[in-house]
């Protein structure tokens, strides 16, 4: 799921789910046997390991509005371990959806392709194999206010003191956040307030939640390209995070191709960089007959390059820290993706 604060959200969140309400639940048929790894590791880059969809077991209960949603064994017991211990603080949640499978992750990628094209499915619909989803050890949650249901992801967004209770409460049970403000560098999502995972480690889910790293920090599965870098998005009266994160996207793709570089900085380079002369600017560089954009962002970064050996044929200078590295994006619509137009000093 992301929290994408607009319409694209609550389409995703309802075709990804498949269930939307329910205040209780009870176990009904479950599938497969014990035997697997609740520390393991799945995002874009770590596919489901193989055999889990054998060897998960798996509880599906029904809400009482008649929703099914299927979750790993272990994770619902603790989940409704955590809904009772937040209804004593009279904070009241459910279960929206957990476990999908990859086929049914192929369904929506197909679905989503008709209906919104593939640059929405590429930056939205998780890759069939690498949903965090697949695992049934993820939880998406929605609040319960005044009895009834909020559970579009524009909505519950509204609402950080009481995720902050829920959040407060989660390593108690086994959980822990998954995907943290500020955090999209390393886990690949942006912020998700209601998207939890059950790693059956109360002690190593303290120690996450209480230093605030990520699981891949946790488990130093970060990318080495990434691992050290500062990410500064600042204060934004233009921009939320998602907008900076979608930035973020179209950057580290180029940054990928520069082999051996590690990135050391990213930030925001401020709302007076982005007004009318840097829009102007943008058009400029699109491409002839291309609908023009309304929107420009920029960002700095620095970076530092490979060893001589791995240097060799760039136009980098080996063994060198590049400062204030500037790069420009354009984009059509708040919904839309941004394009990179150029970079550099």
């Amino acid at each position: 799921m992301t929290a994408l604060g607009g319409s694209l959200g609550s389409a995703f969140l309802a075709a990804c789910s498949g269930s939307q309400g329910g205040t209780s639940g009870q176990q009904g048929t479950t599938d497969g046997a014990s035997g697997i790894d609740y520390m393991a590791l799945v995002n874009k880059t770590h596919a489901l390991p193989e055999g889990w969809e054998d060897a998960v077991e798996i509880v599906t209960f029904t809400s009482s509005e008649d929703w099914d949603v299927d979750v790993e064994a272990k994770a619902y017991d603790a989940y409704l371990g955590l809904k009772e211990d937040l209804e004593a603080d009279d904070v009241y949640v459910d279960l929206d959806s957990a476990y999908r499978s990859v086929a049914a992750q192929q369904e929506i990628v197909d679905e989503f392709t008709k209906k919104y094209g593939e640059e929405y499915v590429k930056q939205y619909v998780a890759v069939p194999g690498y949903s965090e989803h697949h695992t049934g050890l993820a939880l998406d949650l929605f609040l319960i206010i005044d009895g009834k249901g909020v559970y579009y992801n524009e909505e519950m967004v509204k609402y950080p003191e009481i995720w902050e209770k829920v959040h407060a409460k989660l390593a108690d049970h086994g959980f822990i956040l998954r995907y943290l403000p500020g955090k999209k560098i390393e886990t690949g999502y942006s912020y998700e307030p209601w998207h939890i995972r059950y790693l059956d480690d109360v002690d190593a889910a303290r120690q996450i939640m209480d230093e605030g790293i990520t699981l891949e920090r946790y488990l130093d599965e970060l990318d080495p390209m990434t691992a050290d870098c500062e990410v500064d998005y600042g204060a934004s009266k233009l921009y939320a995070e998602p907008d900076m994160d979608s930035a973020l996207d179209a950057i580290l793709a180029e940054f990928k191709n520069w082999d051996g570089c590690t990135l050391q900085r990213f930030a925001f380079a401020g709302d007076d960089a982005c007004g009318a002369d840097e829009l102007e600017y943008v058009n400029g560089l699109r491409e002839e007959g291309a609908e023009a954009f309304d929107q420009a962002i920029v960002f700095t970064t620095d970076f530092h390059s490979p060893s001589a050996e791995k240097s060799e044929g760039t136009a980098w200078e080996p063994d060198t820290d590049y400062k204030d590295w500037t790069w420009h994006l354009g984009r059509t619509g708040a919904d839309g993706s941004w394009e990179l137009l150029t970079w550099g000093y």
